[in-house]
């Protein structure tokens, strides 16, 4: 307890901004995954119709409901977290501009996938900080 008292606040930063994007998009992604491969497949088609393709829509439906959940933990533990962040940027751009050509532009339905989108990069960008496992090693001394 005694480190995070005396730790920059930079350091604190970075970790209520983990968790709070990691723990959000895992408890927004878990759903998905429990919805089955019906679900997969319609917003997998709706993923895919974006980029342009039109096969493999229940794959490409499981990968966005995984990276959600999946990625949303690995960040909020800090554990691979510039590629899990990434990947999750890249979704929620991609949902972004889904819900954006879907509504015609109104802003209240896709601004919540930008503002993830651009924690996400933040994230991707700044890395785990101090307090992510990230920055030990598997022995379990800490990095330099």
């Amino acid at each position: 307890m005694k480190n995070l008292l005396f730790c920059p606040w930079s350091a604190i930063g970075i970790l209520v901004l983990r968790l709070g994007i990691g723990f959000e998009m895992a408890i927004y992604g878990w759903p998905k995954i429990a919805a089955g491969t019906a679900f997969w497949e319609q917003s997998g088609a709706a993923l895919t119709g974006v980029l342009g393709i039109h096969f493999m829509p229940v794959v490409f439906g499981f990968f966005v409901a995984l990276s959600q959940a999946l990625g949303g933990l690995l960040i909020a533990a800090g554990l691979f977290t510039r590629v899990a962040a990434f990947i999750l940027a890249f979704v929620m751009g991609l949902a972004t501009v889904m819900v954006f050509q879907k509504t015609g532009g109104v802003f209240k339905e896709w601004s919540h996938a930008a503002e993830a989108a651009v924690a996400c990069l933040a994230i991707a960008l700044i890395g785990s900080g101090r307090f992510g496992l990230d920055s030990y090693s598997f022995l379990g001394r800490r990095k330099p």
